[in-house]
């Protein structure tokens, strides 16, 4: 391998972290400020809070990779074409294949067992972590941070909560219909309210108001005044249920799941997980095109003076073309198995079609030589 090869590998290894660690921490950031609500439930620590945050890491990056390998092959090839680097090499007889093909494809490999690895054990193992987090806070209790004033908020099926203006933890005028007794359904109202901890109990602490109870069998309403009166909101804590997402599912699981199943024995949810486990595999190939897709503008970008905005901005069209008929065939093959075959042959059929562009400067080159040979 030539030092520039060595040298365009080097180039592109820091732009692409740089640019990974950049994308992935301004989508981290958003996603961190959106959850922030956490930190003012009592019972969610800062620690808790940011242990949370942290399991959506994986999931970002499964977003910033691939965006951020593309940007950085655009960026550096770019860049040497300004700097005459090319040029120089170019004149001296080397080709696109030997330069820049190669260590290229180095680079997309190396990514591609890293994305790979985060796309297949990692984010599955981030996504429990997050989901074992939400049914912690929620098996809590209901807390304050729920409550919005002038709003009807139901933190369960069987709970609904108004409030007229709140001020931390103390409430103004607030009415609460509970209707976890569905024969004897209960309305609390009450002037103030206060959220309390009593040990490990979330308690809602009512004052002068009364409790009105519905007694359906008779359709009498009985009425209970108080001056303070102790709600127990763990009586209201939400049960999560025991249903997981595929793509919460481990890889090893989704395949125990399958195994021995033909396609046609496939129940809707094993077909959710069969989709799942080949896209798994299925999206890092499309690493290899976006990766490769910047050399062919350099076809048409032979002198360092060329205009490169109508060229980049097909590349970058091109590129988002390549996503948009990923995250399509990923939706596909949830509806329908069969075509898992296509799936896998579309990338590596892209690829090919790249390739062959750069090595011959004429993708068709190859299919007439073979027409014309028969």
């Amino acid at each position: 391998m030539s030092r520039f090869s060595i040298y365009i590998i080097k180039e592109i290894l820091l732009i692409f972290f740089l640019l990974v660690t950049l994308l992935t921490g301004i989508l981290w950031l958003g996603q961190g400020l959106r959850h922030i609500d956490l930190l003012t439930n009592d019972n969610i620590s800062f620690i808790s809070y940011l242990s949370y945050v942290v399991m959506l890491i994986p999931k970002i990056t499964t977003l910033t990779i691939p965006i951020s390998l593309f940007l950085t092959v655009l960026i550096c090839l770019n860049r040497v074409r300004t700097d005459s680097e090319l040029l120089i090499l170019w004149s001296s007889g080397e080709s696109n294949t030997n330069i820049l093909l190669k260590p290229i494809l180095i680079i997309s490999f190396s990514v591609f067992f890293l994305y790979l690895f985060i796309i297949v054990v990692i984010t599955p193992h981030s996504l429990n972590e997050i989901r074992q987090k939400i049914i912690e806070i929620r098996s809590s209790g209901i807390n304050s941070s729920i409550l919005q004033e002038r709003k009807f908020i139901s933190p369960t099926d069987t709970l609904t909560i108004f409030i007229q203006e709140r001020e931390g933890n103390e409430i103004d005028n607030l009415l609460i219909h509970d209707l976890k007794n569905k024969d004897k359904p209960q309305t609390y109202i009450a002037q103030k309210g206060e959220f309390i901890s009593n040990g490990n109990v979330k308690l809602l602490r009512l004052f002068n108001g009364n409790i009105q109870v519905l007694n359906k069998s008779d359709k009498r309403i009985s009425v209970i005044e108080f001056d303070t009166y102790d709600l127990d909101l763990s009586l209201y804590n939400k049960v999560e249920s025991s249903h997981r997402y595929p793509d919460e599912l481990f890889t090893n699981e989704i395949y125990n799941n399958l195994k021995g199943k033909s396609l046609g024995e496939l129940n809707d949810y094993e077909r959710e997980q069969f989709a799942e486990i080949n896209n798994r595999i299925i999206s890092p190939l499309y690493l290899f095109c976006l990766s490769i897709l910047p050399l062919l503008g350099l076809n048409y970008l032979k002198s360092p003076n060329s205009n490169s905005v109508i060229p980049i901005s097909i590349i970058s069209f091109t590129a988002l073309l390549i996503k948009i008929l990923e995250i399509s065939m990923s939706n596909l093959l949830i509806d329908n198995n069969y075509l898992v075959y296509l799936g896998y042959l579309l990338p590596l059929v892209i690829l090919f079609f790249f390739i062959t562009i750069i090595i011959s400067d004429d993708p068709f080159s190859i299919l007439r030589k073979y027409v014309l040979k028969n």
